[in-house]
């Protein structure tokens, strides 16, 4: 039996480097070893992965220019909706990372005008605030809190009753800084909130002026907030995330996981306050790709949950048109959703995409597709593989492609070592059997 040291000499071995792909033609394993998308990979990367149905790309094409087509009647109502079903293993997750790939190269491959702002969830929680706060968690706090923060200073600056109201504690008390720019309005002093607010602080030199000065600023960021968001109660939230400078953010963690029970019902109100955060950063579109929407079906939930969850969401969207959706989930989820409010599936399913299982051809494909990324040179060829070794493989995994995926990953593996072509008989002799068993039961 091997000693420790051999099993990890096995393990690190030269046969497990990358110097033995050069006998296959590539410079690395480029298939996902799970099967599975990686959420986190590049958009450059996602975006040489072409799904290889024709149907399903035509689909895609046509969302994404329905989305960016100006509405002439009402130009902020951006709404329009797509959901991609198929069962599991069958690529939902790397379709949305496509897309959003898509997304990412709007601005600098195209000057058509248009700068999307994109957001992938993967997680749809259990109630709809933990779903808005999926989205706030993926703008990021310290983003977050920027767009706020410049926001009111431009309110603040544009409104002269504001200015008015905090002249009297512009360059008040000792003069010690000086030698820094006392114009809170100035330009170096409104690109930074702290900046901003040491412009007035800094000539602040007593503790009396400066409580004042917190009572004061602390009127006018609600009163903005409230005229913003129509709410005082959100408008109390959005004062407590802007004015924490150290330690936990309680009221950050509380938004971002949808914790904060006075928030429930007023989702339409954050989300339109988001949006126009968003857009006024210099972006024009507004896209929320949402996975694993099963999860809201499927068991997790109780009915009493599932039916407040989709009521208020269906409401949302009715409520709140200025952004596109889609969703990714499994044909049988989008059927109970279907059972259980009609009128939510007709709203997120204006355009319905079907992933089928593989067939030979788009097998192959998808092999070449990956294959090239491993290459110094992309070819139309899938070798190491034959055609008939692809074939195999493909009914081996009855058309699932995270299984394919990841049996090409092993057999890549397999044949680095030899340089051996995967051939159908290289594939029957290193396919391992307990997919076979599996499959069979």
């Amino acid at each position: 039996m091997n000693s420790k040291s051999e099993i990890l000499d096995n393990i690190f071995s030269s046969d497990t480097n990358n110097n033995n792909y050069d006998k296959l033609g590539l410079k690395f394993n480029p298939f996902p070893r799970s099967g599975t998308a990686n959420i986190n990979s590049s958009d450059l990367l996602n975006q040489s992965l072409l799904p290889v149905d024709e149907t399903v790309l035509q689909k895609i094409q046509d969302y994404l220019k329905h989305a960016f087509l100006e509405n002439q009647l009402d130009p902020r109502d951006k709404f329009i909706s797509a959901t991609i079903t198929g069962d599991y293993g069958l690529g939902k997750t790397q379709i949305l990372m496509f897309v959003k790939s898509l997304l990412g190269q709007v601005t600098t491959k195209h000057n058509n005008g248009k700068n999307p702002y994109v957001i992938y969830i993967d997680n749809p929680g259990v109630k709809l605030s933990e779903f808005i706060g999926s989205i706030i968690t993926q703008i990021g706090e310290e983003n977050f809190k920027k767009f706020i923060w410049g926001k009111v200073i431009n309110r603040i600056k544009d409104k002269e009753g504001y200015r008015n109201t905090l002249k009297r504690f512009e360059r008040q008390g000792s003069l010690a800084f000086s030698g820094t720019d006392s114009n809170p309005y100035s330009e170096n002093n409104t690109v930074s909130y702290k900046k901003f607010l040491d412009a007035f602080t800094n000539y602040i030199s007593k503790p009396s002026e400066r409580k004042d000065f917190d009572e004061t600023f602390r009127k006018i960021l609600l009163e903005i907030f409230e005229k913003d968001t129509g709410n005082s109660t959100i408008a109390e939230y959005f004062y407590e995330l802007i004015s924490s400078d150290f330690g936990v953010n309680k009221t950050w963690e509380a938004l971002s996981t949808g914790s904060i029970k006075q928030l429930d019902k007023k989702e339409a109100e954050i989300i339109r306050y988001i949006v126009q955060l968003i857009k006024e950063q210099g972006f024009t579109d507004f896209f929320i790709l949402v996975d694993e929407f099963e999860d809201v079906t499927r068991g997790r939930l109780t009915k009493a949950q599932i039916d407040n969850y989709v009521y208020n969401l269906r409401t949302l969207l009715d409520e709140h048109r200025e952004w596109s959706l889609f969703f990714s989930m499994t044909s049988e989820s989008l059927k109970q959703l279907g059972k259980i409010s009609p009128p939510l599936a007709d709203r997120i399913t204006n355009s319905r995409i079907i992933l089928q299982k593989l067939n030979t051809k788009q097998a192959e494909r998808i092999v070449k597709n990956y294959l090239n990324l491993a290459k110094d040179k992309k070819s139309e060829d899938f070798k190491p593989f034959t055609s008939e070794g692809i074939k195999m493989l493909n009914d081996l995994t009855d058309g699932n492609t995270r299984r394919f995926l990841k049996n090409c990953f092993l057999m890549v593996e397999k044949a680095s070592g030899t340089g051996e072509s995967i051939d159908p008989q290289f594939v029957e002799k290193h396919f391992p059997n307990e997919e076979i068993s599996s499959q069979n039961n």
